[in-house]
């Protein structure tokens, strides 16, 4: 059930800085327990929505409901396998199957997610355009938040949801620097009425190897929330390993802007998306590579990890990505924001001390957090790094070989059950 109010946290200020996933699960946790939130985000009013896919658990979706942090009509397809599949000489059009890997999965759109939490975060508390540069630890212990505008606020709590490349840990630990893994993700995603076929994609994820990565393809609803046959979205992603050195120069768009970190949609050179297309001609079945061919305006992202110290300093949090960072297979980035939304939520509604809450939700955080990234390492040299020629194995033989590597088990959301099922992308 939804937080509520204590003597700790009635009246107390809290600054958010980040109006994603995690800044507005936090904003609504923390409103719902008495505090007085104030959120503040750097883009305009509205966060672009990504197309991209989201899988959790079954019991996942349940607890969202539950929490009222998503409507109980929210749409979502249910995934029950990981399809491993590899390119082949005779099964050039769909792949040979190696591995139906069990899953249990909701597939939703992250736009969708997004959209039920913004809703439940007032008008009032969400200021968008407000982008913070500096924060300041007050000798009262109170934090000073300085904003680009040379704007200032001071706040009892600060929670910094402000993603990867975080402010409030390049503030708390400098040192905790972001590792790159060597290669990038590739996205898109394509309505379904220009598919030939959908039924390939109806079961679950398809998971497609091949030397060097892996790609990922499966249905979500469509940006209107559709769900009904020829109205959804396949989304679709591909690990394509790119050195250090060349790193700066795929990330250069067709303007000759250098980015940090990704590549927006429309973004990305002519040349560069169609040497990436003609990769994946060479690299999946000609199913999966028709539905690259067709999508326009493709993105991409390098892939980092990031392991935390701690998950808070004096009165400053970390939630969602600005702590720990682990790579997108174990697909729980937004997952981790929300746990840690809620955890600290409950913290601060059991607790008598602030200093005592956020002792309690920082320990569990840091552990619970480095394990995932951990497990995304793992998950990395599985899946990317040192991908064996599935072709060459069946069932029993990949899951012998996936069990060998990847040993660390991970608690997404509920703490009694082990939701390893949507961190294998």
């Amino acid at each position: 059930m939804p937080a509520t109010a204590s003597t700790l946290t009635q009246g107390l200020r809290v600054g958010i800085i980040g109006g994603s996933i995690a800044g507005c699960t936090a904003a609504v946790e923390l409103l719902r327990s008495g505090c007085e939130v104030t959120l503040l985000e750097r883009t305009g009013d509205t966060l672009k929505d990504r197309g991209a896919g989201i899988g959790v658990p079954p019991s996942v979706m349940d607890t969202f409901i539950e929490r009222d942090l998503v409507d109980a009509d929210t749409p979502f397809f249910a995934g029950h396998a990981f399809t491993r599949i590899w390119r082949t000489e005779t099964e050039r059009r769909y792949g040979y199957l190696a591995w139906d890997q069990p899953a249990n999965l909701a597939l939703l759109n992250w736009g969708g997610l997004y959209r039920n939490l913004r809703k439940r975060v007032p008008d009032r508390v969400y200021r968008s355009g407000q982008r913070a540069v500096a924060l300041h630890q007050q000798p009262d212990g109170t934090v000073r938040v300085e904003l680009a505008d040379g704007s200032t606020s001071t706040f009892d709590l600060v929670v910094c949801a402000d993603g990867y490349t975080s402010l409030g840990r390049r503030t708390l630990f400098p040192d905790s620097a972001l590792r790159y893994a060597g290669y990038v993700l590739w996205r898109g995603f394509l309505p379904e009425k220009e598919l030939v076929e959908s039924q390939p994609l109806e079961s679950g994820v398809r998971c497609l190897g091949y030397p060097g990565g892996h790609g990922i393809f499966y249905f979500v609803p469509g940006l209107d929330g559709a769900v009904a046959p020829g109205k959804r979205l396949v989304n679709w992603g591909m690990y394509v390993p790119i050195a250090t050195s060349a790193l700066t120069d795929f990330l250069t768009d067709k303007d000759g802007h250098a980015h940090s970190g990704s590549l927006p949609p429309g973004g990305m050179p002519l040349a560069t998306e169609a040497e990436l297309k003609r990769r994946a001609h060479e690299r999946l079945p000609d199913y999966y590579a028709e539905i690259v061919d067709k999508c326009q305006d493709t993105f991409a992202y390098a892939i980092y990890d990031c392991e935390v110290p701690a998950y808070n300093k004096g009165r400053i949090c970390l939630v969602g990505d600005a702590g720990a960072f682990a790579r997108p297979h174990t697909a729980a980035g937004a997952l981790k924001g929300i746990n840690d939304a809620i955890a600290l939520g409950e913290a601060l509604t059991t607790h008598s001390s602030l200093e005592a809450a956020l002792s309690q939700w920082d320990t569990t955080r840091t552990d619970t957090n480095n394990d995932l990234v951990r497990f995304g390492n793992q998950l990395g040299r599985a899946l990317v790094l040192e991908i064996p020629d599935w072709s060459q194995m069946d069932a029993r033989s990949m899951e012998q070989w996936f069990t060998s590597i990847v040993t660390i088990k991970t608690e997404v959301l509920d703490p009694d059950r082990q939701s390893t099922d949507a961190a294998r992308l």
